[in-house]
């Protein structure tokens, strides 16, 4: 910030100024955060009796100069502020003598305004004039509505909470964000969303289960059967869910012996459970 735009270090008066309203609070985190068409207001109190002015620069736009007003010590005076859209910085003058700042109206950068602020105080006595900047961002909000497959599923927007599925988000800023629904056991849907301005966007999230494959090969023909349960004839590929199965081989050749073997089966992998005949002998094996 150019110095003369800032809390001048040996100023006679100290200065305070918060927005009238506060911030509206979106769970995506930002901050500072205002519907359109903004705060409305500033309160602006000074040690001393002094003038005030404030000059407002929109995102984008041209500077106004706000009516110069007194205030007293201990007393907030109330400023009514425009309607802006998007980020928008407020500076607030304050003089133990009257200031004409209508140099700045019209200005389109910071460094406009501080030059006009340095020219108009440069009349004044050492320390008889201090700023206070305040910043915020007027937005327009919409809503999400997420609903899921599965019940119970955490939702997360930009990564952040915002309860289970299915659930209402309120008071999201437009634009862009990423919408996550995860639950144990199931494979995390993600989504980018545009979110706009009054409109409750949808998202429906098709959760899958996590699995793995099991692929059971023989080089003799033979049935195959997964905790009992008959699954099929090797060559054999199946998507189950991840866990430790008892998986029987049973040759048709009769003189072949059955195998039983315990298969781990990864999530998102393929094991490979491979069985052949060895000198005369069937054997089973996880590779």
């Amino acid at each position: 910030m150019p110095a003369p735009l800032r809390a001048q270090p040996d100023a006679q008066l100290h200065l305070r100024v918060t927005p009238g309203t506060p911030p509206v609070q979106p769970v995506t985190g930002e901050q500072g955060l205002y519907r359109q068409p903004g705060p409305g207001t500033l309160l602006v109190s000074s040690d001393r009796a002094a003038f005030v002015t404030s000059v407002v620069l929109p995102q984008g736009g041209r500077a106004a100069v706000l009516p110069a007003a007194p205030v007293m010590p201990g007393q907030a005076q109330v400023t009514a502020l425009p309607g802006t859209l998007g980020f928008t910085q407020v500076f607030t003058v304050a003089s133990l003598e009257p200031l004409n700042l209508g140099g700045a109206a019209g200005a389109r950068s910071v460094g406009e305004i501080s030059r006009a602020v340095e020219a108009t105080a440069a009349s004044l006595p050492r320390g008889a004039y201090t700023v206070a900047t305040t910043t915020y961002r007027v937005e327009q909000f919409g809503s999400l509505s997420v609903r899921a497959s599965q019940p119970g599923a955490e939702v997360r927007v930009n990564d952040r909470p915002v309860g289970t599925a299915p659930v209402v988000v309120t008071d999201l800023p437009q634009g862009q964000v990423t919408v996550s629904v995860s639950l144990g056991g199931y494979q995390t849907f993600t989504q980018r969303v545009i979110v706009r301005p009054e409109t409750t966007s949808e998202v429906s999230a098709a959760l899958r289960r996590v699995t793995g494959i099991l692929s059971v090969r023989s080089d003799v023909p033979a049935a195959v059967l997964i905790e009992g349960e008959a699954a099929g004839d090797a060559p054999l590929d199946l998507n189950v869910r991840p866990g430790v199965f008892s998986v029987n081989v049973v040759p048709t050749d009769r003189r072949l012996k059955a195998q039983n073997v315990l298969v781990r089966v990864n999530a998102s992998r393929v094991t490979a459970l491979v069985c052949s005949v060895t000198a005369g002998e069937y054997r089973c094996g996880v590779r």
